[in-house]
């Protein structure tokens, strides 16, 4: 046999890899991104079935009186006035959460960090005198004259008021407490019983089949786009541009929504010759039981309570 030698060129050193000294740092493209995002979305779904089957205090609740329960809570957030009241609340939501066994720092990030950002920048306005006149907690800017815009009059001294602290807190607070109760609503119930549940209050047939329907086709197509960014992926070799990658996105998006149309047509098709007939089924039995009611008459006795320390609080 004759002899092979490697070649001279793969003997040479080539120098550590970038990102191995801890000189330079690997950056992350546009695709490797995207990637990352679909597969947290799949990890994120895979751990809220896993709390919903876990043994808590709100797992163990029929999904009709949830829905219901959770509504009435909503509605009583909405109502509410007063800071205190809506401090209250969330807190006795986070009680709920702990005592569901739900991570604490999971759900805080789920809320915590969405809803001060998009609830601040709707009420930002009208901290100010500007919009929403009060007595002044900061001056931050003074004019010579007030100035005049057609029917609105520009004050001659911008400040932030006590009242507008005030109405962004409450603000803040309601819409915080609305989205805890909601996520946890999903977080502790599994998708067909929460559908079964909206229909025990006669919500509309057509509405639940088509949220069914979204939430089976959505992971399909998370799952078909992952599979086609990874394929890409490993068939690139060497670095590519962002705006590269951002044309191949665009063009694997009309791909997709085709692949997509495709195997819903399919997948319906097969669904109906099993039987399915637009109703949820799930594979237990829900039945009322006495801790359902109990929990029902605990909500509406909190529910007046909070109502009464609201309007209590709000007269003094």
């Amino acid at each position: 046999m004759a002899d092979y030698q490697m070649p001279a060129w793969l003997l040479e050193s080539q120098g550590p890899l970038p990102g191995l000294n801890g000189s330079h740092k690997l950056r992350r493209g546009f695709l490797e991104k995207t990637i990352d995002g679909f597969s947290q979305l799949m990890i994120d779904d895979f751990f809220a079935e896993r709390i919903a089957g876990s043994r808590g205090l709100m797992q163990g609740l029929h999904p009709g009186i949830k829905v219901i329960t959770t509504l009435l809570l909503i509605v009583v957030a909405v109502c509410l006035r007063t800071w205190p009241v809506l401090l209250l609340v969330n807190l006795w939501v986070l009680w709920l959460v702990y005592m569901s066994r739900i991570q604490m720092t999971s759900f805080l990030k789920r809320v915590w960090l969405v809803v001060p950002l998009f609830a601040g920048i709707i009420i930002l306005p009208s901290l100010f005198n500007a919009v929403r006149p009060g007595d002044p907690l900061l001056t931050l800017l003074h004019f010579s004259t007030q100035h005049r815009f057609g029917p609105w009059v520009f004050p001659d001294t911008l400040a932030i008021t006590r009242q507008g602290v005030q109405a962004g807190i409450v603000f803040v607070l309601r819409v915080g407490a609305c989205v805890s109760l909601s996520v946890l609503l999903t977080l502790t119930t599994r998708w067909p019983a929460l559908l079964k549940g909206l229909g025990m209050i006669r919500i509309p047939s057509l509405f639940t089949k088509i949220l069914e329907m979204t939430y089976r086709y959505i992971y399909v197509l998370l799952q078909s786009a992952s599979d086609m960014f990874l394929a890409r992926k490993s068939r690139t070799v060497g670095r590519t541009g962002t705006k590269e990658q951002q044309r191949f996105v665009g063009s694997a998006l009309g791909a997709l929504w085709t692949r997509a149309f495709a195997l819903s047509e399919e997948v319906h098709a097969a669904m109906i010759a099993r039987g399915y007939n637009g109703i949820p089924r799930t594979l237990s039995s829900f039945k009322i039981e006495g801790l359902d009611w109990l929990w029902t008459g605990f909500t509406v006795l909190v529910s007046i309570m909070l109502l009464w320390g609201d309007a209590l609080v709000g007269w003094r």
